[in-house]
């Protein structure tokens, strides 16, 4: 009688594992195919936009002549830098942040640069 009670509770035991096994694999695909509905895929750096621009590029995005450019183009004064227009300097280049460049036309809009 000990030992058929004994066998018994193994079964049940083994029946619970089972069973909580397949609650568990269950549980796990269904969160897999819910994570797969949601995914939502995000760009930082989108291709369609470049972040920075030349100095032609700048030119052509404000629309100016090149006279104008220089008007607001980094120069060095006494080994200081000088720019009216925000800018990145990589080795002896010149780029142009578009965000900043928009940020600064809407802060300098009617200022008159020689």
């Amino acid at each position: 009688m000990k030992q058929l009670s004994t066998n018994i509770s193994l079964i049940i035991l083994g029946l619970c594992i089972l069973a909580g096994a397949w609650m568990i694999s269950n549980a796990i695909q269904t969160s897999d195919y819910q994570n797969a509905d949601e995914q939502v895929t995000v760009s930082m750096n989108s291709t369609e936009e470049p972040q920075l621009m030349s100095s032609m590029e700048l030119k052509d995005y404000l629309g100016i002549s090149d006279e104008q450019l220089e008007m607001v183009y980094p120069r060095k004064e006494d080994d200081v830098v000088k720019s009216e227009i925000p800018y990145i300097k990589m080795g002896y280049e010149y780029y142009f942040p578009v965000k900043a460049i928009d940020r600064w036309l809407e802060e300098t809009e009617g200022k008159t640069f020689q």
